[in-house]
């Protein structure tokens, strides 16, 4: 099963996003992997940071970088390059730490981006729940698809994967694939209930000043705006003063 996102459009430009990609692509020229491949029954390392940084093969790499340059950028765009950069170590290892505690016994290496992928996929989940994507199993194409419903299929089919799992000795990630997603759906329902990518996006388009419009501290209604300064709502008759701080009411 595959999703593919529309058009879902960015104020900013998804550096973070774009180079942690062509990391992932470097990593693909090393000659030996194995050195930091994830292995449970071995000693914490660097392959805790660094395995998920690697790919098995070109393909897997190319499934993994269309993913992240549909969903992941988004993610950023909302949260910030910063918290972003973060966001995306800390599903890398919650992935392995996931696989370590169903596998410790494990001698199965593992590498690859798809638990990252999964806890960003969690947080699109969140923040753009009625985008409409198209998904595609094996020859049937479905169109214009709410990425609610999409991805609440998409997480159904790898819970069903790991249930599978239980009862073969496969070794594989499904389950911090599905822990990772879940991950990002609470993170991205915390940082949303508490306002605080409301606080964080307003203070960076404040800074940089894209969005091009001020919403009215009386009735919301967007204002077209071109710098800081007195406004006067056309619609509730309301006169506000906006600047780096924020608006404010005028008498």
């Amino acid at each position: 099963m595959f999703v593919f996102e529309k058009a879902n459009q960015k104020s900013r430009f998804p550096i973070v996003t774009i180079c942690l990609i062509l990391l992932t692509l470097c990593t693909l020229s090393f000659d030996s992997i194995g050195a930091y491949a994830f292995t449970p029954k071995q000693e914490f390392g660097i392959s805790l940071l660094a395995s998920f940084l690697f790919n098995t093969s070109f393909v897997e790499w190319t499934t993994n970088a269309i993913y992240l340059y549909m969903f992941a950028d988004n993610v950023e765009d909302v949260v910030g390059h910063l918290h972003f950069f973060f966001l995306f170590f800390f599903f890398g290892i919650l992935a392995n730490l996931t696989y370590y505690l169903f596998h410790m016994n494990s001698i199965t290496p593992v590498v690859g981006t798809s638990g990252v992928v999964s806890g960003m996929l969690g947080m699109y989940y969140v923040f753009f729940p009625n985008v409409k994507i198209t998904m595609v199993f094996e020859k049937l194409v479905i169109r214009e698809v709410p990425i609610f419903v999409s991805l609440s299929i998409w997480i159904v089919v790898q819970t069903y994967l790991y249930l599978v799992e239980l009862h073969s000795n496969v070794k594989t990630t499904y389950a911090g694939q599905v822990v990772t997603f879940l991950s990002g759906v609470v993170i991205a329902t915390v940082l949303v209930r508490h306002q605080f990518l409301d606080k964080l996006e307003h203070k960076l388009r404040l800074t940089t000043f894209q969005n091009k419009t001020v919403l009215c501290p009386s009735c919301n209604h967007p204002i077209p705006a071109k710098k800081y300064g007195r406004f006067h709502c056309t619609v509730c008759q309301t006169n506000f003063f906006f600047d780096r701080n924020g608006k404010k009411f005028l008498p």
